[in-house]
């Protein structure tokens, strides 16, 4: 099983957004984990990449890519649960904070945040 697909599968389906949206956010959620398994340091990068690849022949046997990582996880073997948290973490933290899932929430992005702040701050008032 490729990384792409499995982090794809860790995304949740809600909010629910249009087929292109969704499509973005994936794309920038999977290059997110990518870019920070790409910055971590030598031995964690050996040690996930020993362990997705047990994962990847684990998987060969599931056909829910979502499923397969989470019965995965609960084996009891060292070290195969911090797989699923370092995955899942990683792209809840880059899909909750995607500009297309802000809006489809409701929420301010970081930049209109921001801006709220620096407002408030100037006019002296407590933020």
């Amino acid at each position: 099983m490729s990384l792409d697909r499995t982090i794809a599968a860790l995304i949740p389906d809600w909010p629910p957004l249009p087929p292109a949206e969704r499509a973005d956010v994936v794309a920038e959620c999977t290059r997110f984990v990518r870019a920070q398994l790409g910055l971590a340091p030598f031995h964690i990068r050996f040690g996930f990449r020993v362990l997705f690849i047990a994962f990847s022949l684990y998987a060969l046997f599931s056909s829910e890519p979502g499923r397969a990582l989470t019965s995965f996880s609960a084996l009891p073997l060292p070290l195969v649960a911090g797989l699923e948290r370092l995955l899942r973490a990683s792209t809840m933290l880059a899909f909750f904070e995607h500009p297309l899932v802000l809006k489809a929430l409701g929420e301010p992005t970081p930049a209109e945040r921001q801006q709220t702040f620096r407002a408030v701050r100037q006019a002296g008032g407590a933020p």
